[in-house]
């Protein structure tokens, strides 16, 4: 990539979560671009409903969380869709989920799991990364 600064999507319902890891990511040089994931009342979101996400456009790379308020509430987007809409983008993704989430058995080139409540040096050097690893394999990433 150019001199721009990168820009990392951060899917995040637990507004805690969300203050912390996107604080870590501006730290570490970041563009953080801050979504709370399918919110109520019909719990779906925008790239499920529409089809694309104007977010994943403004973004290089997507920290999910998996816990969201769709999969406690078994309505709207699963965490499944998302994470495949933002691959089928060509976006590195980092899945943040508990042990036996529903995205624990994912395999991708461009996708890491981790624990959902990471430390700050574990979720700043997947970041890093899978953007080295993304910058070697190409804009599109190895397919």
């Amino acid at each position: 990539m150019s001199e721009e600064r990168r820009a990392v999507l951060l899917v995040e319902a637990d507004p805690e979560s969300r203050d912390r890891h996107g604080a870590w990511l501006e730290e570490a040089g970041y563009d953080v671009v801050v979504c709370t994931g399918p919110t109520g009342p019909d719990y779906t979101c925008v790239g499920s409903r529409e089809g694309d996400c104007p977010l994943v456009h403004r973004s290089d790379l997507v920290v999910l969380d998996t816990d969201l308020d769709s999969e406690a509430l078994m309505v709207g987007t699963p965490a499944e869709e998302l994470l495949a809409l933002y691959l089928f983008n060509g976006k590195p993704v980092i899945a943040l989920m508990r042990e036996g989430g529903p995205v624990e058995t994912m395999v991708d080139e461009q996708l890491a799991h981790l624990s959902r409540d990471p430390d700050h040096d574990e979720l700043v050097d997947t970041v890093r990364r899978l953007f080295e690893a993304k910058a070697v394999s190409g804009p599109g990433g190895a397919r």
